[in-house]
């Protein structure tokens, strides 16, 4: 199956950093959105409050920015604790919208293994120096032998989402090491 998959950046997120969130082509013609915003900005943030979300839509351009622009909302409860045991600060959280996008149209896609490793990432918790957003789209997006995901990686062509520890942070992850064959502002 031939497919498309993108890469949103809010590049203002994370301290100026960068925050990154994805969507792939589902076999039903619908794609799928998903990103680990952790609004709370704590470095290690425990799974259920690290504000990981996933809403599939319509195969159209403005219908894939329409769930990105949209705010995503967290609540961390009084107690709440962090992934390394120390209180998260209770209240009510919410993302900032994305600032850009790359698409990359790719062949031999795989979504039910994009859509296994998803499930996965979402399941544990953020951690800033190996289990964040830029970690989370990476895997989800990736295959290089590793079995899973979606085939992004053509050294024959401009499509390449590069290894994720080559960049420091999500912007220069972006605009370094993912080649595509658009890319766009918001």
């Amino acid at each position: 199956m031939n497919g498309t998959a993108y890469v949103f950046l809010n590049r203002k997120g994370a301290g100026g950093l960068g925050h990154v969130g994805c969507a792939f082509l589902l076999r039903n013609g619908m794609v799928r959105c998903c990103s680990t915003e952790n609004q709370v900005g704590h470095p290690f943030t425990s799974a259920p409050y690290k504000g990981f979300w996933t809403e599939d839509c319509f195969n159209n351009f403005s219908s894939i920015v329409s769930v990105f622009q949209r705010s995503k909302t967290v609540v961390i409860p009084p107690g709440a604790k962090a992934s390394n045991g120390f209180d998260l600060e209770p209240g009510t959280y919410h993302s900032d919208p994305y600032t850009e996008w790359k698409r990359l149209d790719v062949s031999n896609v795989n979504p039910e293994q994009a859509t296994w490793m998803m499930n996965k990432r979402s399941l544990e918790a953020y951690s800033l120096p190996d289990r964040n957003c830029e970690n989370d789209v990476y895997d989800i997006l990736h295959d290089e032998g590793s079995g899973y995901g979606i085939t992004a990686n053509s050294f024959a062509s401009r499509i390449y989402i590069g290894w994720v520890q080559t960049a420091f942070g999500p912007n220069m992850w972006f605009d370094n090491n993912i080649g595509a064959s658009a890319h766009g502002y918001l």
